[in-house]
C-alpha cells in the first residue's frame, strides 16, 4: 500500500476520476472474462500434473482450489500455493508433498516463460526500448558503488555454501534415519515433493500441457490489452505495446507483495508514460482499472470457490460414516 501511495501522490485525482467515469466497460468487462480464463487453463493444466501421478481430481474441483489460493495470496504473498494444494489434498486426497512438488514445477516453468518473454521483448524491441533501459535499469545499477556488488557477491557465495553444507549433512543424516525418526519423515516428505516436481516429466500429452501455458499467457496479453480499449488515451496502442506491458506488469505481479499492490502500478505507469507519452493521469488510471479487474474476479471467483469448498467439507462432515465422498 506504500507504494500504491507513493505512485498515486501529486497526481491529478479528479483527472483520475473523470477517466474511470469516462472508461467503456465492456472493455473491462471483455478483459475480466480473459482472466477467468486463464485461472480455468491453468486448473485444466495442473490436473495434467496431478493425474500423471494418478490421482485424477474434477477440474472443477482444481479450478475451486485455483481461485481459493489466488485469493489467499491478496492476504499474504505465496500463501496461495499452499493453500491450494490444502483444498485440493482435502478434495481429492492426494499427497499434500505431492501436490507442493507440482507447484513448484509449475511455477518453475512460468519463471522460464516469464523470462523468455522479457528476454524476447528486449531482443525485438530494443532500439524502442533502450533509452527506457538506459533510465530505469542500467543507470540505476551503474550507480551502485562498488562495495555493493562485492557485498552481494560475497553474501551469494556465503549463501550457496551454506545449502551445500546442510545438503551434504541432511544426505548424511538420511542414510542413517531409521523408520519413525523425524530424519526418515522428513526424507519421505522430500522425495513426495521431489516427485510432484518430476510429474511434469509423466504428462501423457506434453503438446496440450505447452498449449495451455501458451493459453494461460495469451489470456493474460489480452487482460492487458482489452484494457487499451476502455481508455481513450490507451486505445490507439499497439499489440506490441501489450506484449510490452505483460512483461513489465508480469515482473510487478512476482515480486512478493500481496497481489502486486503498487509494483504492478508503478511499472504500468512508467511503461506507458515513458515509451508511449501517455498523460499520467490516463496512464495510472489503466493501472489502477487493469489491477482492479484482476483483483475482482479473483476476489469474486475465490470467495465463491471458498464457500463451495466450505460447503463440500461441512457436508463430507456430517455423512453417515458408511457413505463415501
Amino acid at each position: 500500500m506504500v507504494i500504491l501511495w507513493l505512485v498515486t501522490r501529486g497526481q491529478d485525482l479528479e483527472g483520475i476520476l473523470r477517466e474511470f467515469r469516462n472508461a467503456d466497460y465492456l472493455w473491462i468487462l471483455l478483459a475480466a472474462l480473459a482472466a477467468i480464463l486463464s485461472h480455468a487453463l491453468r486448473a485444466l493444466r495442473w490436473n495434467q500434473l496431478i493425474a500423471s501421478m494418478g490421482y485424477p481430481v474434477s477440474p472443477f474441483k482444481t479450478f475451486q482450489a485455483v481461485m481459493a489460493g489466488y485469493l489467499s495470496n491478496l492476504a499474504v504473498p505465496r500463501l496461495g500455493e499452499v493453500t491450494r494444494c490444502l483444498v485440493l489434498q482435502r478434495a481429492g486426497r492426494p499427497p499434500l508433498n505431492a501436490l507442493l512438488g507440482t507447484v513448484v514445477a509449475e511455477r518453475l516453468f512460468d519463471m522460464l516463460t516469464l523470462g523468455m518473454l522479457v528476454v524476447l521483448t528486449i531482443a525485438f524491441q530494443y532500439g524502442f526500448l533502450r533509452d527506457f533501459l538506459e533510465q530505469y535499469v542500467v543507470t540505476p545499477l551503474m550507480a551502485q558503488p562498488q562495495q555493493t556488488y562485492l557485498v552481494l557477491a560475497l553474501a551469494a557465495l556465503g549463501a550457496l555454501i551454506l545449502l551445500i553444507a546442510l545438503f551434504v549433512y541432511l544426505k548424511h543424516r538420511w542414510r542413517e534415519a531409521h523408520d519413525g525418526s523425524i530424519g526418515h519423515r522428513i526424507k519421505r516428505q522430500l522425495a513426495g515433493l521431489r516427485d510432484g516436481v518430476a510429474a511434469i516429466r509423466r504428462i501423457r500429452s506434453k503438446p496440450l500441457f505447452v498449449f495451455y501455458s501458451l493459453a494461460i499467457w495469451a489470456s493474460y496479453f489480452l487482460t492487458v490489452y482489452l484494457v487499451f480499449f476502455a481508455l481513450e488515451a490507451t486505445s490507439h496502442l499497439t499489440v506490441g505495446a501489450g506484449i510490452i506491458l505483460l512483461a513489465m506488469g508480469s515482473l510487478g505481479i512476482v515480486v512478493p507483495v500481496p497481489g502486486g499492490i503498487g509494483t504492478y502500478h508503478f511499472l504500468a505507469m512508467i511503461t506507458l508514460t515513458e515509451l508511449y507519452a501517455i498523460a499520467p493521469e490516463p496512464a495510472i488510471s489503466y493501472a489502477y482499472i487493469s489491477h482492479a479487474t484482476q483483483i475482482l474476479v479473483i476476489v469474486l471467483a475465490g470467495s465463491v470457490a471458498w464457500l463451495a469448498v466450505s460447503l463440500r467439507q461441512h457436508g463430507n462432515g456430517t455423512a453417515s460414516p458408511g457413505t463415501t465422498t
